[in-house]
């Protein structure tokens, strides 16, 4: 490896930005490539896959070699990871206790919680739970955005907020 390119992985994983994400039981491969690949972009901490653990590596474009991949296969093993960290889940679902992105408060170190193409994440985990509950809101007639999408609104709805408030780093 050249001396360059050894400066350039020292520098990337120096630091990253305070938030990870989290999806279950995703179908469709390439959405968790190419939401793999927004978070590396965007420099998150980490990745979750909860039950299904596939994923497009070509939409991933080698994300997954710099960005850290876990794998839960049950949901309970993965909230009893999360109870040892410092992370606070945010379930990203349109659901009766949601509230807008607009307006959403996001906690310290967000972990974006998201749920299957059809079906979103099971009503046990949202409404048992007390964890917030973040909506992109939708106007058109179909009622949803793709999964890859979802998250990457998300993710850079989150660092714009934390530009605004003067607390995103970038070194």
């Amino acid at each position: 490896m050249t001396e360059e390119r050894e400066k350039k992985l020292e520098e990337y994983f120096s630091w990253v930005h305070p938030f990870a994400v989290a999806v279950y039981n995703i179908s469709k491969e390439f959405n968790i490539g190419s939401l793999l690949r927004t978070v590396h972009c965007a420099k998150g901490k980490e990745f979750f896959l909860v039950g299904n653990k596939s994923f497009n590596t070509y939409a991933a474009v080698s994300s997954d070699k710099w960005t850290k991949v876990n794998y839960y296969e049950k949901p309970d093993d993965f909230f009893e990871y999360v109870k040892n960290t410092n992370y606070n889940i945010v379930l990203v679902e349109q659901s009766d206790n949601s509230k807008s992105m607009f307006e959403f408060e996001y906690p310290e170190n967000p972990l974006f919680f998201m749920g299957m193409e059809k079906g979103g994440l099971p009503e046990s985990i949202v409404r048992n739970n007390n964890y917030p509950v973040l909506e992109i809101p939708q106007y058109g007639l179909v009622h949803s955005l793709n999964l890859s999408c979802s998250g990457s609104i998300v993710i850079y709805h989150y660092l714009y907020k934390l530009h605004k408030e003067k607390k995103l780093v970038v070194k």
